[in-house]
């Protein structure tokens, strides 16, 4: 997006494939402005006949074209961001819940560009991929600066998951290594061997505190008396795939 009356700081949530995550991320925007009603949202949507007028009440803007129609969309469209300064990134599956949300910014700190939450093992499909080594970043809400080197790997990061899942006759195109096959299908597995194995000259942390993406079946003494931000739930598969539903 190339636009120049953008803000430097805003939020980013994506939609694609099913329209109930569209439905998620109007939601997510609503709850944010509840909190913080001068707050700039960007939605990512891959199917334009979703979007509906009063869903301009919640995303100041909604773009459409060009987004690609894969469940990983949400790749693609971070190194689009429109804000020049702090981006917060927020799967469509989160709702606010506090206003300190517009504090949310002041989180990245100066020595910084990227930031993520710690992935909890006990909440989490996986986590260990050797005896050596683990991948803890929690690739479903973060902080990142829109600096050349940022949106590069941002970039690779879209490009790097298509070849990890790549096919030819039902086999895998790409060799992963020793790494168990199942890993593949995550976003974070391959943003884990960019920050581990390339040159991306991105300074990184996953320090962010609990509260900023409590996610549905976290420990509340994590809090440590901090009140969640937001909140971060899973759209039951029936609401996704259950297409005469009426969303």
């Amino acid at each position: 997006m190339k636009e120049t009356n953008f803000p430097d700081n805003g939020f980013v949530i994506v939609a694609s494939k099913h329209q109930r995550f569209y439905k998620a991320a109007v939601d997510c925007a609503e709850s944010v402005k509840l909190f913080w009603p001068e707050a700039h949202i960007t939605i990512f949507v891959d199917h334009e006949e979703w979007i509906k007028p009063t869903d301009y009440n919640h995303a100041d803007h909604i773009v459409h074209w060009e987004v690609p129609n894969h469940i990983r969309a949400k790749l693609w469209s971070l190194g689009q961001t429109p804000y020049k300064g702090i981006t917060c990134y927020l799967d469509a599956d989160m709702t606010c819940q506090h206003e300190d949300v517009e504090n949310i910014f002041e989180q990245l700190p100066e020595d910084l560009d990227l930031l993520f939450t710690k992935i909890r093992p006990y909440n989490a499909k996986v986590t260990k991929l050797s005896n050596t080594e683990e991948m803890t970043m929690h690739c479903g809400m973060f902080l990142y600066r829109n600096k050349p080197k940022v949106i590069e790997l941002m970039n690779s990061w879209y490009g790097e998951y298509l070849k990890q899942n790549e096919r030819k006759d039902s086999s895998w195109v790409n060799d992963i290594g020793d790494y168990p096959d199942d890993v593949r299908k995550w976003d974070t597995f391959t943003m884990w061997k960019l920050l581990t194995y390339s040159d991306h000259g991105v300074f990184w942390d996953e320090s962010l505190h609990i509260r900023w993406n409590f996610i549905n079946g976290h420990s509340y003494d994590e809090l440590e008396d901090e009140e969640i931000v937001f909140w971060h739930y899973t759209i039951p598969s029936h609401e996704i795939y259950l297409k005469k539903k009426k969303i």
